[in-house]
């Protein structure tokens, strides 16, 4: 009687620790995409110019413009210098979202592409210019007011 009730109870404490262990995040990795699904390199490139469109919006870099026509502009030139259509984008982008263990790196790798592409125009800029352009005096026509500016006080 007593086998039976320490087998139970050890029954018991097993099954109630596998209950409550955090079930592991779904999916592969590394997956493959299936087809019409964009893959990881090229979602990479193509989700790191999506989110400078999106940056700039947030920035309201448009705000004296039609801004939904100018963040329309803005997309269409990123599907036109990629090739890829904004449906596909949206397949893959729905995809690579289902995949939570993969978005991990994605996102990584977005970043780092985006940490790329400013040390590229860092360097394009000093290369063209002799010094960054933080420390770069104004050019002629940025150096005196255009008319209706107004300079701080």
């Amino acid at each position: 009687m007593a086998g039976r009730l320490i087998l139970a109870a050890l029954l018991g404490a097993m099954a109630l620790g596998l209950g409550c262990t955090t079930p592991p995040v779904d999916g592969p990795v590394d997956p493959a995409p299936p087809s019409g699904i964009l893959p990881k390199d090229s979602f990479v490139l193509v989700l790191a110019e999506v989110q400078l469109v999106e940056g700039v919006a947030q920035l309201r870099t448009y705000r004296n413009d039609n801004e939904r026509q100018r963040l329309a502009e803005a997309y269409n030139d990123v599907w036109a210098r990629t090739g890829v259509s904004a449906a596909r984008f949206e397949r893959s982008h729905e995809w690579w979202w289902g995949q939570p263990a993969a978005m991990k790196s994605v996102l990584r790798n977005v970043v780092d592409r985006l940490k790329d592409m400013e040390a590229e125009l860092n360097h394009n800029d000093t290369t063209l210019s002799g010094q960054a352009a933080k420390f770069r005096p104004p050019s002629p026509d940025q150096a005196s007011p255009k008319s209706g500016d107004q300079l701080p006080r």
